[in-house]
Formats: C-alpha cells, sequence, structure tokens
C-alpha cells in the first residue's frame, strides 16, 4: 500500500492553438479540487417509502486557485483570459489529468484524462504583502480516457 498524495496526479494545459499545440504542466497551481456536481433525478412511485435517485449527468468542475508568476505558461494563458474578458471558446482549454502513480509499460508513460473546460478566473487578489493569486473554476467538458507520456506531452486515446 502506498499513500496517494497531491504531487502524484499531474495537471497539464494545452496553452497553444489549434496549429501549434504547447501543451505546459500547471505549476503554479496551489489548490485544485475535482468535483463531479452530479445531475441527478429523483422518482418515488406511489408503493415506495423513499424516493430512488438516478445519476444522470456531472457537470464537471475544478475550483483552482494560482500564484501570479510571470512566465509560467499556464498563469499566463488563464490571466489573459480574465484581463481581456475573453468569452466563449476563447475561454476552452484542453486540459490533462495524468495519474502518476498508475505507470503504463512504455516509460514516463501513464494513465490519464483529457478534458475540454472552459477557464472561468472570477477574482485576482492579494493581501498587503503578499504574492497576489488568481481564483476561479475550470468548468464543464466529458473525459475521454487514454495514456499521457510526460517526456514527450503526448496524450494517446484509449480504443
Amino acid at each position: 500500500m502506498k499513500d496517494i498524495m497531491v504531487y502524484d496526479e499531474a495537471h497539464y494545459f494545452d496553452v497553444g492553438t489549434s496549429e501549434t499545440p504547447d501543451i505546459e504542466l500547471g505549476g503554479v497551481i496551489t489548490e485544485m479540487t475535482e468535483s463531479t456536481n452530479p445531475t441527478e433525478q429523483e422518482k418515488q412511485y406511489i408503493h415506495q417509502k423513499s424516493k430512488i435517485t438516478k445519476t444522470t449527468g456531472y457537470s464537471n468542475e475544478f475550483p483552482i486557485t494560482m500564484d501570479m508568476v510571470k512566465g509560467d505558461k499556464v498563469f499566463e494563458n488563464f490571466y489573459e483570459k480574465f484581463y481581456l474578458r475573453k468569452t466563449g471558446n476563447d475561454l476552452n482549454i484542453d486540459h490533462y489529468i495524468v495519474n502518476l502513480w498508475e505507470n503504463e509499460t512504455e516509460a514516463n508513460t501513464y494513465k490519464a484524462r483529457k478534458i475540454t473546460q472552459t477557464v472561468s478566473i472570477t477574482e485576482c487578489n492579494g493581501a498587503a504583502g503578499e504574492q497576489k493569486q488568481i481564483t476561479g473554476s475550470l468548468k464543464g467538458g466529458d473525459f475521454v480516457y487514454g495514456t499521457f507520456n510526460t517526456s514527450t506531452k503526448t496524450f494517446t486515446p484509449t480504443v
């Protein structure tokens, strides 16, 4: 048995363009939580004492807090979306979640998920004498399951 630590899960983001991908490790994120936010449907028939709950979908969300660090490509991408008040598809980003504790047979390759999400930065804050931070969420999207090679930064979907 081995404890799985926060640093055993890597988060990569494609901060490039569709013509020129640039997949970078999210290096200055200080907090991130994965929330499924299930969509549920409840039903109760007359012969039942209790309701039946069915999960019909998910509204995936990753609340984040990120230090403001000049030169970090992921921070600069997220901050630009916030600063310029971008909307629509300009807020989308490919997010790769890599389980570093689940390596595959190929070197530097791990079990992973890819999800295209909307970057929703809601605050830029900081107290006197402290480093500034941005906070918000990565929202929505459906997962594609596969593997991720941390050396080549390539995702291969499971067929």
